[in-house]
């Protein structure tokens, strides 16, 4: 079963594994770009639709079922991720961008600014990232040290062939055969536009038929690569890499992908969470500008809202009073401010919640983080065997969340909802913390 594409998608091209010059020579470590298993940089802009503007995954030839919860396809979570990612116009501002490897590569070697280069669609340098590399996947990461900018366009690039990164064992690292056709000068299908009048002389339609691809799927593969190539030719791709010190011919892998443009109250345990500055007072960080106006608290009876606070603990004593505190709500330094009547009680357990109703000044709604949405789901967040159904989301992380969205999930679907008016498809912000400790 398909782990959800997720924020970790990439376009899949089914080219396969590059063959040795010399038949008795070993295939050399590359960076991957293979469909079987997909093993592909990611995420992607190459599956944000031109056309509306948001994530596709149909561009990458993953169909979302319309009903998660009716489908076998894949599992529920998965889906109902999936979904909420095809409503973006590009991807979370907290996404780490990730390329496999073949083998275990040197992080000696992966040194940032040299052999692995990122920067903005702008053309700006970005050094405020972690490189990492994860020796049990094979997977490189880098990671933004503060999240990415909205609305904005990222390019990543790995330096490969002799001057580039290595192997643990020393050797050099290559391009997928993916990459090298990306980095063709020439059309790969010749410029023809029927795909079932593709000459065999043609580069991609070429490599495809030689590997053994039929050739109704060998012409449509050599479509999708065409597109890819230029649409790294229309971005500047090539330019990009080449004026932050990394030439075209030395690209082992490269790949890029854009930020949503509305904001967004940032979630990311454990660096990015809500931050108790007095004992009755509460930061959330907003990564872009905020309606002051709809920062509204709810208030019981009195005042429906766009922020919920419930002290957890209370509630799960019956005791709707106490889990449902006054308290004001205002916009300052970045922040949502949530200032309560009295100071919250040592050891509870508290619970945030935003709604849809928060807007920026144009009136745009926020969009939702990605582990807000991943605790308002509906499907499990791990399996039978206790591994992650959400592909980016590590097994670890998964169970952790998972605990939290069994949690919370009584009460979306209890008495206490109609008390706030909070429901799963309108919220955008959601998270849970015990006072006194660590987010």
């Amino acid at each position: 079963m398909r782990r959800a594409a997720g924020a970790a998608a990439g376009l899949v091209l089914v080219v396969a594994a590059c063959a040795p010059d010399i038949g008795h020579d070993p295939v050399p470590a590359a960076m991957q770009w293979d469909a079987a298993p997909p093993r592909v940089p990611s995420p992607s802009g190459l599956i944000v639709n031109p056309l509306t503007h948001t994530i596709d995954f149909s561009l990458a030839g993953i169909t979302v079922p319309a009903d998660c919860a009716a489908q076998k396809d894949m599992p529920r979570a998965a889906c109902e991720f999936d979904q909420w990612l095809q409503t973006l116009d590009g991807y979370p501002t907290t996404t780490p961008a990730t390329a496999p490897a073949s083998a275990a590569l040197d992080p000696a070697t992966l040194t940032l600014g040299t052999n692995v280069v990122v920067m903005t669609g702008a053309g700006a340098p970005v050094s405020s990232v972690a490189v990492g590399f994860d020796a049990s996947t094979n997977v490189l990461a880098v990671a933004p040290a503060v999240p990415w900018e909205l609305g904005t366009t990222y390019w990543f690039g790995v330096r490969g062939y002799d001057n580039g990164v290595r192997t643990t064992s020393g050797t050099e690292v290559v391009g997928s055969p993916t990459m090298a056709l990306l980095k063709y000068e020439t059309a790969l299908n010749c410029n023809q536009t029927d795909p079932s009048l593709l000459s065999p002389t043609c580069p991609g339609y070429d490599l495809l038929l030689s590997q053994g691809l039929p050739r109704d799927q060998a012409a449509a593969t050599t479509e999708q690569l065409e597109a890819a190539r230029l649409a790294y030719l229309q971005q500047g791709a090539w330019d990009l890499a080449a004026a932050a010190g990394l030439p075209k011919a030395e690209v082992a892998v490269l790949w890029g992908f854009p930020t949503h443009t509305n904001s967004v109250a940032e979630l990311s345990p454990p660096a990015l969470v809500p931050q108790v500055v007095a004992p009755n007072e509460i930061h959330v960080a907003v990564h872009g500008p905020i309606d002051p106006a709809t920062v509204v608290p709810t208030l019981v009876q009195q005042q429906a809202g766009t922020i919920v606070l419930m002290d957890l603990t209370a509630v799960g004593q019956n005791d709707l009073v106490a889990g449902l505190p006054p308290f004001d709500a205002t916009v300052a330094g970045g922040s949502i401010v949530i200032t309560g009547q009295s100071a919250f009680p040592a050891g509870h357990t508290l619970g945030l919640f935003f709604t849809n109703g928060l807007h920026d000044p144009s009136g745009n709604p926020l969009v939702a983080s990605p582990v807000s949405v991943l605790l308002t789901l509906q499907g499990p967040l791990v399996d039978a065997g206790g591994h992650s159904t959400i592909s980016g989301v590590s097994d670890s992380d998964a169970a952790m969340l998972e605990a939290g969205r069994q949690q919370l999930a009584p009460l979306f679907d209890s008495g206490v909802a109609g008390l706030t008016g909070i429901k799963r498809a309108d919220l955008v912000y959601c998270f849970a913390f015990a006072l006194g400790g660590t987010p």
